[in-house]
């Protein structure tokens, strides 16, 4: 029989206390910090002042001075690793859809930021699931698709809050995507490309321009008298790519088939990047290529549709295969084409975990491991001090299906919290 956790009355006091950045003490019966120095699974506090965590404490003991909330688990906010949620909406209609500009193949100068509607409530719903921070990414269509970007949510108790107040990054890579998709946006028009090697030469030809841009740039830089009449041109797609090329933020390569991820593997190699892979729907049956390849992994959705070549060889224990190949690997959910538009990433982690990822693994494809490979993890992904108080509380284990999210928090303050709960 579960244990009721926290009263209305806490909870009413915990919300005042986030509200007015007062102190809140967040005790769980089994408390997961996910990196911290907190033993996993024992009895913990987490303690936060100000949107911060400032320490745990073990046991349940609360301090005095504190508001408390209370539950059976408690772990770091979850973080999706890659989604379209904020900048494809809920409706599905053409004025909500703003994840693919489908006027030109390389759209490396639009950014995932300028998309961004903070007041979307898919935003809400998958907070509710316990969801914190998003990486943002543009859509599918385009082999050099754009900018992504890195953002907290924000639940139905929030004030209404700019991009610019929910942002973590606003610029966190550039999207190439490979395999079917963009042969179909752009072959039906009688447009490149319509096939996958013009796909790849797409992506080659804007990472061989950015190369002569930046040498363009390190020429004049060094020049001495730096003639204004010989100043290169500005160029907002190179620029992008450049910063690439630089390693100054990574690229994500989207692909599902072991062909596709093999390209992206080889455009990495040829212009000596470090790979993320997205989707990787047969990452599976090319562990050894991606582990030689030091490239980290975003896998894509567990229990995504069985829709023709790409994904007609998913499996449930793909995850599970490249956690136990040793590669560095985050859970994402991308985009959906139809409503309700977001699959629920605490959904698709319990599916990971009982195929083979297990809990630990789990939660750390959803927390810090996810927070490494975005390069957010100084503010996010586990329970320790000075870093924000993103914490979510369940009524039971969080990848169990009869489990539910009760509360959660982000940067100290009440988003979300479960109706009648106690």
């Amino acid at each position: 029989m579960r244990r009721p956790w926290a009263s209305t009355s806490l909870f009413v006091a915990a919300m005042c206390a986030a509200a007015f950045g007062q102190k809140i003490a967040v005790a769980g019966e089994k408390l997961y910090s996910a990196g911290g120095n907190h033993q996993d699974g024992k009895p913990g506090v987490v303690l936060i002042e100000d949107g911060k965590i400032i320490g745990i404490t073990e046991g349940n003991k609360i301090p005095d001075g504190y508001q408390h909330m209370e539950a059976a688990y408690v772990t770091p906010g979850l973080i999706d690793a890659k989604t379209t949620a904020g900048i494809s909406g809920e409706y599905n209609i053409p004025a909500d859809q703003d994840q693919d500009e489908e006027t030109d193949p390389n759209t490396a100068d639009v950014r995932a930021f300028d998309s961004f509607n903070p007041s979307e409530r898919l935003i809400e719903y998958i907070n509710s699931f316990g969801i914190t921070t998003i990486q943002v990414a543009p859509g599918l269509a385009n082999p050099v698709a754009g900018q992504a970007a890195i953002f907290k949510t924000r639940g139905p108790n929030s004030q209404l809050m700019t991009a610019e107040q929910m942002v973590v990054k606003p610029i966190s890579a550039v999207v190439f995507d490979l395999g079917e998709i963009p042969k179909q946006v752009y072959g039906k028009r009688n447009k490149p490309p319509a096939t996958r090697m013009m796909t790849a030469e797409i992506i080659r030809k804007a990472l061989v321009d950015a190369q002569g841009y930046q040498k363009k740039w390190e020429e004049w830089n060094k020049s001495d008298k730096k003639d204004p009449t010989k100043q290169p041109a500005s160029d907002l797609k190179l620029e992008s790519v450049s910063r690439v090329l630089s390693g100054e933020i990574p690229a994500i390569f989207n692909a599902y088939r072991e062909d596709d991820i093999a390209t992206a593997l080889r455009l990495a190699k040829e212009f000596k990047l470090k790979p993320v892979i997205s989707s990787a729907t047969e990452g599976y049956l090319m562990r050894d290529l991606l582990k030689t390849s030091q490239a980290s992994v975003l896998v894509g959705p567990t229990l995504e549709r069985l829709d023709g070549l790409e994904t007609m060889n998913a499996s449930l224990e793909n995850a599970a295969l490249l956690a136990d190949a040793g590669i560095p690997l985050a859970l994402m959910t991308g985009y959906e084409s139809y409503v309700p538009k977001n699959r629920v990433l605490l959904l698709e982690a319990g599916v990971a975990a009982a195929n083979g990822l297990g809990f630990e693994r789990t939660l750390r494809a959803t927390t810090i491991d996810s927070a490494r490979i975005l390069g957010i993890a100084d503010r996010v992904g586990s329970l320790e001090k000075g870093k924000d108080a993103d914490v979510v509380l369940y009524d039971g284990d969080p990848f169990e299906y009869t489990s539910h999210v009760t509360a959660v928090l982000v940067n100290g303050k009440i988003t979300y919290q479960a109706a009648g709960s106690k």
